[in-house]
């Protein structure tokens, strides 16, 4: 069965969810590993570091609101 996603709910999330999510995110690049075929693995990396900044953003905005 397929799934189509036009988002992905963060209700419920708190800023501390957020900046475990972007440390997930970051430790690939001190680990080093990878799977799959590397070049499409680096090219995903590379979005989700951009999404990790958006979030550390958040994060570190004391007025930011999650609802």
């Amino acid at each position: 069965m397929a799934h189509t996603v036009d988002s992905i709910p963060i209700k419920g999330l708190r800023k501390p969810h957020l900046r475990q999510l972007v440390s997930y995110i970051r430790e690939r690049d001190i680990e080093g590993w990878y799977y799959g075929n590397k070049e499409q693995f680096e090219a995903r990396h590379k979005d989700l570091l951009e999404l990790a900044k958006v979030l550390e953003d958040i994060v570190n905005d004391k007025n930011a609101k999650l609802r």
